[in-house]
């Protein structure tokens, strides 16, 4: 500390808000994040959307301190994606927040299927429709 070796420290969750670092920290945890989601693509375990017909897939957006996830509307992708938020968690130590997340369909999504899909991704469980 300040130019001199300092005893270990265990570090802890969680920043100050406003602090200094939590831009260059998110950057960092996002790219190892957006490692996870290019692997399950690479490995063909999810796909991402088009937007249009020769439009590049997307399956990920991140904005400031937003993520956007994009998947298809399916219980094995839903799946999967729990799968790499969890591998996520893990290795980071972040945990995602449930109550500050969102779930958003496609209009071509059936409401009963919507319905479904979303208690999954919320950490529910249960049967299809």
């Amino acid at each position: 500390m300040n130019g001199a070796s300092s005893r270990y420290f265990s570090p802890s969750r969680g920043l100050r808000q406003g602090d200094p670092l939590s831009p260059l920290l998110f950057v960092i945890c996002k790219e190892g994040f957006a490692a996870l989601l290019h692997n399950a693509i690479a490995d063909g375990r999810l796909e991402g959307v088009k937007v249009a017909p020769r439009a590049p897939r997307i399956s990920h957006l991140f904005f400031a301190d937003d993520s956007y996830l994009f998947l298809r509307g399916s219980l094995q992708e839903c799946e999967i994606l729990l799968e790499v938020l969890n591998e996520y968690e893990e290795l980071s130590g972040q945990r995602v927040n449930l109550a500050k997340s969102a779930v958003c369909f496609s209009k071509n999504i059936a409401l009963p299927d919507q319905e479904f899909l979303a208690q999954i991704l919320r950490g529910g469980g249960g049967r299809g429709p």
